[in-house]
């Protein structure tokens, strides 16, 4: 005879239930085996990205800190805008939260789609967010909880992978900064061993270069958060422009700008001093800074000589009005003259001996003689000109010039004269701005 087994009421459900628990818990350990195994392999955090997508089936996201997108894969659609208001506050609350969480579906925004989002931490450090969005409802709708636990396990991988990156990004950017500085101030043997040096930075004997220098206008730099902040900033440079080579000196960063059909150094230089200005703002510290620009050279042993004229191109610049810009050193003109002379003094007893009646003269008359000679002279010798520049008439320069004619022995109808008037003039600018910055 035989016994029909016997069944409690609900135990179908509760059978069901296990078995699907099972099942998902069995996807769950394949699809991190198959994580690990790429990150015991070496993959980098992006190569990281495109397996745990293509193992799950669903896109993913990877951020850094600052929930900009590092790496996308699963969906090439997907947009990332961590602007987006109503993003920027779920964001914002996962930063506090430092623990997974499921983030719903916002339409007409770049989470269109319901997420799980997860800190990628060490300790107390935050090294990222991965972001796991929902299936397409076609696809299967929303995620479950064995893609939460998942992502969780996912992002410890992650964490793994990340810090070893930053560490040998640290260690790179370090050895980086040593040879850049040791170029730059001709701590090397020869040329043979500037060269080596050169090229272990990635450049050789052929390709052109510039010397760049950032530096704060500001008297007395305070002496803690400078070098901060100078870091800083090379680590954002490095980060943003892979033809400059960085490194903090104080408050000054010095960099070396490699010349490229995909980026000229002079944009690199206006992007860098863009990035100090922007940081300097983001730091409440209330500084102008300026960049001096290098002449171009192929030569990695004359990286010192490149350094000193970006220093140079500095100096000069704050003299001459031109502060909070990139100041290149060939556009300096007749002041790359006045640099090789050095000794301020030994060029104002030149400017008096030659302009002192005018200066005099502006004094007591309370008059600017010396801005009209200087713009008579930058146009030209051109009184039309020089007249629409003042915006006065023509004729007041007529008798203003006269008037310099008398109080100088200087003939402004003769080249030599002219150009001896010239460079009296800028040393009398310089020595202007030096006094009235």
């Amino acid at each position: 005879m035989s016994v029909e087994p016997t069944h409690s009421p609900g135990e179908p459900d509760v059978v069901t239930g296990l078995s699907r628990q099972n099942s998902l818990y069995r996807r769950m350990i394949t699809i991190c085996d198959q994580v690990a195994d790429a990150a015991v392999r070496g993959a980098d955090a992006r190569q990281l990205t495109r397996v745990l997508a293509e193992t799950l089936d669903q896109a993913v996201l990877l951020l850094d800190p600052t929930f900009t997108l590092l790496a996308r894969a699963g969906d090439d659609t997907v947009n990332w805008h961590p602007d987006d208001v109503a993003v920027s506050r779920v964001l914002r609350a996962l930063a506090t939260e430092r623990r997974p969480v499921r983030l719903p579906a916002m339409p007409d925004s770049a989470l269109a789609r319901g997420c799980q989002a997860t800190p990628i931490t060490i300790g107390d450090t935050t090294l990222g967010y991965l972001v796991v969005l929902d299936r397409a409802v076609a696809a299967g709708g929303r995620s479950d909880d064995a893609d939460l636990l998942t992502t969780t396990y996912a992002a410890t991988l992650f964490a793994l992978t990340l810090a070893n990156e930053r560490t040998s990004s640290d260690l790179g950017l370090r050895y980086q900064a040593a040879i850049v500085d040791a170029l730059v101030t001709g701590n090397f043997l020869d040329t043979a061993d500037a060269r080596r040096k050169a090229r272990s930075l990635g450049l050789d004997g052929a390709q052109p270069y510039r010397v760049a220098v950032l530096r704060p206008t500001i008297a007395d730099p305070p002496p803690g958060p400078s070098h901060n902040v100078a870091d800083e900033l090379v680590e954002r440079l490095n980060s943003a422009l892979p033809d400059a080579l960085a490194v903090a000196r104080g408050f000054e960063v010095v960099l070396i700008l490699r010349e490229s059909s995909r980026e000229p150094s002079r944009n690199l230089a206006d992007h860098a001093l863009a990035n100090y200005v922007k940081l300097l703002r983001h730091k409440a510290i209330e500084a102008d800074p300026s960049c001096g620009l290098s002449e171009q050279t192929e030569h990695p042993e004359h990286a010192p000589t490149g350094l000193r004229q970006a220093q140079h191109a500095i100096d000069v610049g704050t003299r001459i009005g031109r502060s909070g810009q990139v100041i290149p050193y060939d556009e300096l003109g007749i002041y790359r003259l006045l640099l090789q002379i050095g000794d301020m003094r030994q060029l104002w007893r030149f400017a008096q001996e030659i302009l002192g009646p005018l200066i005099d003269y502006d004094a007591t008359h309370k008059v600017d003689l010396i801005t009209t000679l200087s713009t008579y002279l930058n146009q030209h010798e051109s009184l039309k000109q020089a007249a629409r520049a003042l915006r006065v008439h023509v004729n007041t320069i007529s008798y203003r010039i006269h008037r310099i004619e008398q109080l100088t022995p200087l003939d402004l109808t003769n080249p030599d004269d002219r150009l001896v008037d010239h460079v009296a003039v800028k040393i009398v600018e310089s020595q202007r701005a030096l006094d009235h910055p």
